[in-house]
């Protein structure tokens, strides 16, 4: 994977803050494991122009990012209050 654009991965880390502090959830304790989840997501707003959660295997990426259930916040984080 190629390094995301500057702009998105700073609009996904501002993102991911706002989000944790509005619905109270938080972090992975591993900061690796954030920092991965924001690359992936800047990376996928770089090609898909969507933030796709980066977590799962999709077949289609466009086509899911159409369904929109897998996009920050995925509905798993909405329901359960922590991203992976």
């Amino acid at each position: 994977m190629q390094k995301p654009s500057e702009k998105n991965l700073q609009k996904m880390w501002n993102y991911a803050r706002k989000y944790a502090e509005k619905s109270g959830t938080y972090f992975h304790p591993d900061p690796a494991v954030t920092e991965g989840v924001i690359l992936g997501l800047a990376h996928h707003m770089d090609t898909l122009g969507r933030p796709l959660c980066p977590c799962n295997f999709y077949p289609n990426k466009e086509e899911e990012a159409k369904k929109r259930r897998w996009l920050c916040a995925c509905n798993e984080m909405k329901k359960w209050k922590y991203c992976h």
